[in-house]
This record gives C-alpha cells, structure tokens and sequence, in this order.
C-alpha cells in the first residue's frame, strides 16, 4: 500500500488517531506502556462506515504496540488481525 493520511490529536484524555483515507480505517487511542512503545486500542472499519466502539467485537476491534522510529516516525504492529494476515504494520511519517 501507499501512504495514506491521518490524524493524531489529543482530545485532553490522551492521544488519539484517525487514519481519514484508504478503504481500511482505524480510530483508537494510545495509552503509555513503557518508554519505547505505546498499546493502540482501536477499532477497524471500511471505507466511510461509522467505526464502532472498542469492545464491540473480534470483527472491528484492533490492539497494537505502536513503536516510535525516530523523531517523525512511528509504527504499529498489529498482531493477528481478524481479516487477511497475520501481522499488519502501519508506518506513519510527518
């Protein structure tokens, strides 16, 4: 795949994204684990269907260790998606 854009805010609970374009969308947050990696809760949806909650099932929810590259670089690494792969990467760049 290409590169595809996002956004990462913070709503004053922590920080959150949404990935805007592409078919495959996730929205979710992070949450401190350590000082190399954060967890990413999320929940996967298609195209411009409303994402559901975290919590609403094996179908949509996503759960990763988001990894920080250098400066203006970050991945997440999503163990045993529901559909198509074993392991997703999604890189993100400023």
């Amino acid at each position: 795949y290409g590169w595809f854009k996002c956004k990462v805010t913070d709503d004053g609970s922590g920080w959150r994204l949404t990935k805007v374009t592409g078919s495959q969308r996730t929205t979710g947050r992070f949450f401190d684990d350590n000082e190399k990696r954060a967890i990413y809760l999320g929940s996967f949806s298609v195209n411009d269907d409303k994402p559901k909650v975290y919590g609403s099932g094996p179908e949509s929810d996503q759960v990763g260790y988001a990894f920080r590259n250098s400066a203006g670089e970050w991945r997440i690494e999503f163990p045993a998606p529901y559909y198509e792969s074993k392991l997703d990467i999604m890189e993100f760049k400023r």
